[in-house]
């Protein structure tokens, strides 16, 4: 193309070349055709599958490095995997239910630090935990562990992906926008580097349309909770807590663009745990009727509960039918129920006559030698939950929820875990306010074994604190 004069000969200035060159990344990023958009990442897929490889190899190297003897695979161990089949493992509880959901998440943005669509880099998340389980330790492929790693990678795999585009300032040159990178990278590590090593960190263009929420909300609480149990062996505690909420795009109104368009995160910290709950919510497929009135959604759970009284995970997938209604000029109303089928849940076993708590191997009463001792299972879940707003901010919300476990690995049983909760948000002054949550956790363990005695525990909680939100 003709030079303009403006950027011709000896004497144009530093400013005027850097505009020049700002263009000229543009119009390359613009005829690109292995990017959907200007602001998108390349299209590549054979890199993709490379990169979550690679991402085996890193976990193994770590293993090795650790010590760990089920790192030391060989072709040997593989065959003997492949002829063994699957099995359900013994791991720590925290380890299955976050810690694999997590090595999930590094597949599947591999997928779309690449160009991949969501469904496609859930495809690569199940190549990468499959590949994982037969060739990435010489124990049996267990099947908790794909399940987990496939279904919580993608939840978390996609929530980090687009909360890393939140932080990361696509417009901003200098420090700022290296600050804003980085920052983005410590959320979705793959994406980061990818930007990084092919140079899209530092190209000024707008980030990707479905990338930008319509809606975006956060909050944060702090204070103490206080809590018992109807067990001897859990003591009444009062500790501090920390919550932080987010609420990404609008979950409530409108046709989803894509899976996740709309999510929410809540997540604990304290009540005996450094991570006591973790719940996401995506929605995958949303429409609304009667002009926004109703809203009927598909969406995936992730749960996990973690405190000294009991420890709950869960992969979900629930239908949602959501009403709203605007009370007054200044107070609204918004109501949901929804019902799920469970791919997978874990729970703590409980035989009977034992209190909560990690019971000790005992294989005379219903618990099988190891060091496992929560129970796998799938089953269904249901609830509601109903909120008060004003001008727009939650002032009051009642929930309950239920989920039901059929066990198929560990104490023989059908589990019935209920939870009602109401949390009151009192405004002070601006964006502070004061938060109290008054929550009932009901336990009930249904033995299949006739001899032995069904099982039964409550959990109430109350936290008070001041929390902020963003706007």
């Amino acid at each position: 193309q003709p030079s303009s004069p403006a950027t011709s000969g000896p004497s144009s200035g530093t400013g005027v070349e850097q505009a020049s060159t700002a263009r000229n990344t543009l119009a390359d990023a613009s005829t690109d055709d292995s990017r959907a958009c200007d602001g998108c990442p390349p299209r590549r897929v054979g890199t993709a599958l490379l990169q979550t490889t690679v991402v085996n190899v890193l976990y193994e190297a770590g293993n090795l490095a650790r010590g760990q003897v089920t790192a030391r695979v060989t072709p040997a161990t593989w065959w003997a995997n492949v002829k063994r089949g699957w099995e359900w493992d013994l791991d720590d509880f925290v380890v299955n239910q976050i810690g694999h959901p997590y090595q999930g998440s590094n597949y599947f943005n591999a997928g779309r630090a690449n160009g991949l669509s969501f469904w496609e880099s859930a495809a690569l998340t199940a190549f990468g935990s499959g590949t994982w389980e037969y060739f990435g330790e010489t124990n049996r492929p267990s099947l908790n562990d794909f399940i987990n790693t496939l279904l919580g990678g993608v939840a978390l795999g996609e929530m980090s992906y687009r909360a890393a585009w939140l932080v990361r300032d696509t417009r901003a040159t200098g420090h700022s926008r290296f600050a804003s990178e980085f920052a983005a990278m410590a959320i979705d590590p793959l994406t980061g580097f990818n930007r990084f090593l092919s140079g899209d960190a530092s190209r000024v263009v707008d980030k990707p349309r479905d990338l930008v929420p319509d809606g975006l909300a956060a909050a944060t609480s702090a204070g103490i909770g206080w809590r018992r149990s109807s067990t001897p062996d859990v003591e009444p505690a009062i500790d501090p807590f920390l919550r932080i909420e987010l609420r990404y795009g609008d979950l409530e109104t409108g046709r989803s663009r894509a899976p996740y368009d709309g999510f929410t995160v809540d997540l604990h910290f304290g009540a005996g745990s450094t991570l006591s709950e973790a719940r996401v919510r995506g929605r995958l497929f949303g429409r609304s009727f009667r002009d926004g009135a109703l809203q009927v959604n598909v969406a995936q759970h992730y749960d996990f509960n973690h405190n000294n009284a009991y420890r709950f995970g869960a992969q979900s997938i629930e239908a949602n039918v959501g009403w709203n209604r605007e009370l007054t000029s200044r107070l609204s109303m918004r109501a949901m129920a929804w019902g799920a089928l469970t791919a997978l849940g874990a729970v703590d076993s409980r035989p009977p006559d034992q209190t909560p708590g990690p019971p000790p191997p005992s294989p005379g009463r219903g618990i099988s030698v190891g060091p496992r001792f929560y129970d796998y299972g799938p089953g269904g879940n249901f609830g509601g939950v109903a909120t008060l707003r004003r001008d727009g901010h939650p002032i009051l919300t009642l929930a309950y929820d239920a989920y039901h476990l059929y066990v198929l690995d560990g104490v023989r049983a059908n589990h019935l875990l209920q939870r009602a909760r109401a949390d009151l948000r009192i405004p002070l002054k601006g964006r502070l306010g004061m938060n109290v949550i008054s929550e009932y956790f009901d336990r009930r363990t249904f033995f299949q074994d006739p001899s032995l005695i069904d099982a039964e525990f409550h959990f109430p909680q109350v936290r008070v604190g001041v929390t902020w939100r963003t706007n």
